[in-house]
């Protein structure tokens, strides 16, 4: 009878190769051959950085190998150029783990393709930049005329009248706020913003992050705490963007939690990455949000009604993440909370791990 798996897995419209623990190759199919201009047998035994010139790989799996599962989430977006071709191409990754009788021997890694998507979607931010640019102007001297109609530059307002442009006020605010995240999304994914990585004290990230926060925190009855380990390695960081990110998750935190609840942002040491990760005791997330939550426009309904964002926080959140070759997931329950966690590679003197 015909090896009807070995056949699939030669002709499946993904690449396909295996690793072993030393991240050598051990098996290509047919697609990897033609992409990286290959034969398995001139593969074999050769490291994986060599054949396929894609770095990100490297983290990725060390970490299935330090765990011995997949990572959470096993999958990540990555750029490529192909020295073979010089053809750039974007992948979709994932890895998992080759188990033989003996014991756990290496890693499957798939590459799905998604170049045409990835260009579809540079397109599309375009678009909205230019939109985003043309908002910008009309919606400035609409907050300017408002601004100076409640300072009472125009003639005095009767209270009616404050309550009126209080409310328009708002709703300027709102939208300013919404063009602005556009305008940094299309940014990040365009690949204009610039990511400018630094050995960074995650410590001092999570204190920059915690500070404005803990005021609102206390207002509203909910403990906030901080979990760092006495002896924590430098971050490859942007610092900036990066107290971006923990700022938008601890905010979230405190908008779906209720008073006498508790927020615990924890930093934690992996073999070549940090881990930062912010748990709430809230309200959870739905099930049927949880695959979604990172995609733009997607504002989470919870059993109570809170004012939120336009749901562009977290696809940020994930866009900065990403440019920085890290990961970013959530786990949570309904009526038990959720805790989001993202990686950043550790910063070593003779460069970036991963």
């Amino acid at each position: 009878m015909a090896d009807w798996p070995g056949v699939a897995l030669e002709h499946i419209s993904d690449a396909l190769f295996v690793t072993d623990r030393a991240h050598r190759i051990v098996w290509l199919n047919r697609l990897s051959e033609k992409i990286f201009g290959i034969t398995a047998e001139e593969g074999r035994g050769r490291p994986v950085a060599e054949v396929t010139g894609m770095t990100p790989l490297t983290p990725l799996l060390d970490d299935l190998f330090e765990q011995g599962v997949p990572p959470e989430p096993a999958f990540e977006k990555v750029e490529a150029v192909i020295k073979f071709s010089g053809r750039r191409y974007f992948f979709k990754v994932a890895v998992a783990p080759v188990v033989e009788k003996a014991g756990f021997e290496g890693a499957l890694v798939q590459l799905t393709d998604i170049t045409r998507f990835y260009e579809m979607e540079k397109f599309k931010g375009d678009y909205i930049s230019i939109i985003s640019h043309e908002f910008r102007t009309p919606l400035t001297s609409v907050v300017l005329g408002v601004e100076m109609l409640r300072q009472g530059l125009l003639g005095e307002l009767n209270k009616r009248g404050e309550e009126v442009f209080d409310a328009i006020g708002g709703d300027c605010h709102r939208l300013t706020k919404l063009v602005d995240n556009l305008l940094e999304l299309s940014k990040i994914e365009s690949g204009t913003i610039y990511i400018q990585a630094e050995p960074v004290d995650a410590a001092e990230l999570v204190r920059e992050a915690v500070r404005p926060l803990k005021i609102q925190a206390e207002k509203k009855g909910i403990t906030l705490v901080t979990e760092i380990p006495g002896a924590v390695p430098p971050v490859a960081a942007d610092f900036n963007k990066t107290v971006w990110v923990l700022t938008n998750l601890i905010g979230n935190a405190l908008r779906y939690t209720e008073a006498g609840g508790t927020i615990t942002v924890r930093v934690r040491v992996g073999t070549w990455r940090l881990f930062f990760s912010v748990k709430d005791s809230g309200c959870g997330i739905p099930p049927e949000y949880r695959d979604q939550i990172f995609e733009k426009f997607i504002q989470v309904r919870g059993p109570a009604k809170r004012k939120g964002g336009a749901g562009l926080g977290l696809a940020i959140a994930k866009e900065i993440v990403t440019a920085h070759g890290g990961e970013i997931w959530v786990e949570s329950e309904v009526g038990t909370g959720s805790t989001f966690t993202f990686s950043f590679p550790l910063f070593r003197r003779e460069g970036i791990m991963g």
